[in-house]
């Protein structure tokens, strides 16, 4: 019996064709998708399923007036979330020069809707892959020694 690596995207996007043509690219991939439309929703996601994320697709400009970058820096300033993977996707034709510093400096990686579908697809699964493959090994059972360090791990947070 092959077991299937499911891992999950949060996608942060308030156009709903974008999130559902997403959403379509994301399951034809084998990954289970949340989805939200505002920064309030995107950290209550966060927040429910910081365990089991795996990479985060976001918009910039969102529904309420408020910046999917807003969203990018805090979520960076809870561990939990330090690394991670996070493609922030716009419409924006041109970007100032703090919004690209913001980006970089998080760790995101930056994506235009105006390449066009196809191209920004092609350039996600390139993004994914890597996580399509480490997900591949996670399966594998852990030797002893990775067992005891992990059983250590736990019981030291535990204790704090």
């Amino acid at each position: 019996m092959t077991l299937k690596p499911r891992r999950t995207v949060l996608i942060v996007e308030d156009a709903l064709t974008v999130r559902n043509m997403l959403e379509d690219f994301f399951t034809m991939y084998g990954y289970d998708v949340l989805m939200a439309s505002d920064p309030d929703t995107a950290f209550k996601r966060l927040k429910d399923s910081h365990a089991m994320l795996d990479a985060m697709i976001l918009d910039i400009a969102l529904d309420d007036n408020r910046s999917g970058l807003e969203v990018l820096e805090l979520m960076r300033l809870d561990d939990r979330f330090v690394d991670l993977t996070v493609v922030v996707l716009t419409g924006l034709a041109n970007l100032d020069d703090r919004d690209v510093d913001i980006i970089n400096r998080n760790r995101a990686h930056l994506l235009y809707k105006q390449e066009g579908y196809e191209r920004v697809f092609n350039k996600l699964d390139q993004i994914i892959k890597p996580l399509r493959k480490n997900a591949a090994e996670n399966l594998a059972p852990a030797s002893p020694a990775v067992q005891a360090q992990a059983t250590s791990a736990t019981q030291t947070v535990v204790r704090r």
